[in-house]
C-alpha cells in the first residue's frame, strides 16, 4: 500500500483475531514505510462464517456421516482434497438456508456501511476473510440469482492477504479487481515465488 502511494482514511476489520492482528500490521507498515497513521475500526459485520456450524448443518441434514473439520484434517493431499469436496456439499447446501441468508445480508450491510464511509478522495480499507470478501464481491459482480454460486468459486482461490478493489462512483460500488497478490510474489524468494502465497 505504501509502495502504491495508498493512504487510507480508515482501516476496518471485522471481529477475528486474524482479521484485527492484519489491520494492525497494515497500521504499522504505514506508519513505518509511509509515515501515515489512520484509525482502526471493528466492524463484525466483516468476520467469517463458522466452517464447523456449516459442516454440522450438511451433517444433521443426512449429506455426510463424516466429522472432519479444517482443524482436523490432516495434511496430506488426499485429506485435503476429501476435506475441500465436504465443505464444497455443505456450502452448497448452507447457500440455501436462513442462516446463509443471514450472513449474505450481514455482509452486504458491512459493505454499504464502508461504501458510506467511502467518497471522493477517501479511501477505506477493509480487512476480512476470504468467505465474506467472496461474498461481498459475488454480490458486486454477479447477477442477483447467481451470486451464492460465484461466491463459493471465489472463496476457494482467495489468497491469504489478497486485495479486492472496490471504487464508489456516481453508480454505486464497482469491483475492478479480485485476489491480487502480487505482494506475495514480489516478497518470496525469486527461486519460489509461490512460497508465501496460502488459502484460507
Amino acid at each position: 500500500m505504501a509502495a502504491r502511494g495508498l493512504r487510507p482514511d480508515v482501516l476496518i476489520h471485522g471481529g477475528l483475531r486474524r482479521q484485527r492482528e492484519t489491520a494492525e500490521g497494515i497500521q504499522a507498515g504505514l506508519r513505518e514505510k509511509a509515515d501515515w497513521d489512520c484509525p482502526i475500526e471493528v466492524d463484525e459485520g466483516w468476520a467469517e462464517y463458522n466452517a464447523d456450524e456449516v459442516l454440522e448443518a450438511a451433517r444433521e441434514a443426512g449429506l455426510t456421516a463424516r466429522h472432519g473439520t479444517l482443524d482436523s484434517a490432516d495434511s496430506s493431499p488426499e485429506a485435503k482434497r476429501a476435506f475441500q469436496d465436504q465443505l464444497d456439499d455443505a456450502l452448497h447446501h448452507w447457500a440455501g438456508l436462513e442462516a446463509f441468508a443471514l450472513y449474505a445480508t450481514t455482509t452486504k450491510a458491512s459493505l454499504a456501511a464502508a461504501e458510506a464511509r467511502s467518497g471522493t478522495g477517501r479511501t477505506t480499507v477493509v480487512v476480512s476473510s476470504a468467505g465474506t470478501i467472496s461474498l461481498a464481491v459475488a454480490g458486486l459482480l454477479a447477477d442477483p440469482d447467481g451470486v451464492a454460486g460465484l461466491w463459493k468459486r471465489l472463496q476457494r482461490v482467495t489468497v491469504n492477504t489478497g486485495i479486492a478493489r472496490v471504487v464508489v462512483g456516481r453508480e454505486g460500488m464497482n469491483c475492478i479487481s479480485v485476489n491480487e497478490h502480487q505482494h506475495l510474489e514480489r516478497a518470496a524468494d525469486p527461486a519460489d515465488p509461490r512460497a508465501l502465497i496460502t488459502l484460507r
